[in-house]
Order: C-alpha cells, then structure tokens, then sequence
C-alpha cells in the first residue's frame, strides 16, 4: 500500500464505468463559459466513460522536526481503508507516502495537466496535520485553496462538468466539539463560481476545529 518519496503506489486499472449517476452540487452564475451539459436541469453526473477515474492519497505521517509537529499515528490504517474504498469502487489509486511541500505540489499539478477525457471523475484524499484553510507537507504548511485551484475549469479543461472530490482528514484548528445530540436534518451544499464548479470538499472537521482520527 504504502509508497515513500515521489513514488506511488498503482493499484489495478479502474473498472469500466456503468450507467450510473451523481448528484451535482448547484452553482451560481459567475465568468466563465463552458458548453452546458445535455438535460442540465436533472442536476445529474454522467458515468458513461470508459473509467470512473484517478484517486490521488497523500498519507503524510512524519514530519520534520523544525515543524513541530508529532507524528501521525494512525494515518497508515486510515489510507489503507480509503485505499481499498476507492479501489473497490472502481479508482486507479496511487499513494504517496510522507510528501513534502514541493512533492505534494509537483504530484497534484502533474495529474492536473493529464487529461482526463476517458475519466467520469476525479478524487483527492488528503491526510495530515493541518489548520484552517491550511494543509502540512513533511517540511512545512501550504494553503489548500493551491492545491484544489489546479481542479478548477479554466485550469484543467478535461475535468470541466465532472465531479472533481476532495476528502481532507487534517485539523482545521484546535477547538475540541464535544457533539450535541439532535435528530438529523437537511445537508446544505456550497455555491461556487462557474470556474469552480463540480467540486466537492469533505472535511473531517467543522472550521476552527481539531479533527480527531
């Protein structure tokens, strides 16, 4: 499973994809123009590709020590399980274990610039330390909004209309949520400009708060 440095794991080739569907997040208007997608208006994904698509983990458990941060115990298990997830849903995954700042970033802009044409979708798995709008390489931390911006339309035009989701397990703070009891309500989802459209981020934690393995 696991993979150090700039290398990664491969897992087999993604299985063919069936005639299935997704539900689309709801955008606003905004400034960038792309060919609308056929019955737009059903808010639905097609999987009608050749492949479901790329999975990228990044499982950084130790760190430098001019960072300060301890070591993540735990993580391993956790890329293992989202691993054989994706796996089994039909991802060609890849793990880079223990990526620095310059390696996460060469990684992510590499499979920006691949195309993705016989892909239906794209996912991202990010494990380390973090804090608020932020994510940790071994060496140090960078924002995730540089990473996720690689994604967006006017940058990757082969992953435009399709869903590109990204499942962040790092802390976002260090306020601890001691949860509430309560009966389940309606989930909410985000606008996001044109350019920005068809992503999804899944966060382990709520904004300001610590995010417990």
């Amino acid at each position: 499973m696991s993979a150090n440095g700039n290398g990664g794991v491969d897992c087999p080739d993604a299985k063919k994809c069936g005639e299935q569907d997704l539900q689309a997040s709801s955008v606003t208007p905004g400034s960038m123009d792309v060919d609308s997608k056929p019955n737009a208006q059903s808010f639905r994904y097609s999987l009608n590709y050749p492949c479901i698509g790329r999975c990228i983990i990044i499982n950084n458990k130790n760190f430098d020590r001019r960072t300060g941060m301890n070591q993540r115990n735990g993580t391993d298990m956790d890329a293992g399980n989202a691993m054989q997830v994706f796996k089994k849903l039909g991802y060609k995954v890849k793990v880079y274990n223990d990526q620095s700042i310059d390696q996460i970033q060469q990684v992510l802009s590499s499979a920006a610039g691949d195309d993705h044409g016989d892909s239906a979708s794209f996912i991202c798995v990010l494990l380390s330390h973090g804090d608020d709008g932020v994510f940790f390489g071994t060496d140090g931390p960078l924002e995730l909004r540089s990473l996720t911006s690689l994604f967006r339309g006017d940058q990757c035009r082969s992953l435009v209309g399709k869903p590109k989701l990204f499942f962040i397990q790092a802390c976002r703070g260090t306020d601890l949520d001691g949860g509430i009891e309560t009966d389940s309500g309606p989930d909410y989802g985000t606008a996001k400009i044109p350019v920005e459209a068809d992503f999804l981020y899944a966060y382990s934690t709520a904004p300001g708060y610590y995010s417990w393995k």
